[in-house]
């Protein structure tokens, strides 16, 4: 019999056991424990979100459909989660982002872009300054498919009448 064999052995063994150990253990030491877990997740966040979001995508690549009614059955038990998520600043940003990817437009560092079209109030091409949120918009070249093809941040006008066609991308 193996090392490895041996503690598999072992731990079926003792599994009660060592159960009520743990168990005790975190009853007597309650507050160490947490500030344990607390100090853990806050150094390493990242890694955590990472092995999240690997967890979720090997959930829906096994079951989609069971995956959709697990979240949605949570989006219901949590309306006050989710509206405060969708209110979150995040959340917007993370809308915004996806609709640009659907519309085509290509970038490498979508966070960057994020921040200057946030910080953009004057159109790129008129030099007029943006009425609303709805007149600002990201400006790219269709037929630039591989790489990055922003051009611009243009007014809705300058948009729809397509001035920066034969402009090259400058994003």
């Amino acid at each position: 019999m193996n090392k490895k064999e041996y503690d598999r052995l072992r731990y079926l063994a003792n599994k009660e056991k060592r159960k009520q150990q743990v168990k005790d253990y975190y009853q007597a030491n309650k507050e160490k424990v947490k500030e344990y877990q607390k100090d853990y997740n806050e150094n390493n966040r990242d890694k955590i979100q990472q092995r999240q979001k690997e967890y979720q995508q090997k959930e829906y690549k096994k079951d989609p459909e069971k995956f959709h009614k697990k979240n949605k059955k949570w989006r219901n038990n949590n309306p006050e989660k989710v509206k405060a998520y969708e209110e979150s600043d995040l959340y917007k940003k993370q809308c915004k982002i996806r609709r640009w990817k659907h519309q085509g437009i290509i970038h490498n560092d979508w966070e960057n872009i994020h921040d200057i079209y946030m910080d953009t109030n004057n159109c790129d091409y008129c030099k007029k300054q943006f009425k609303n949120t709805l007149d600002r918009n990201l400006d790219h070249n269709h037929n630039i498919t591989e790489s990055n093809n922003i051009r611009g941040i243009l007014c809705r006008v300058c948009n729809t009448s397509d001035v920066l066609a034969d402009s090259p991308t400058i994003f």
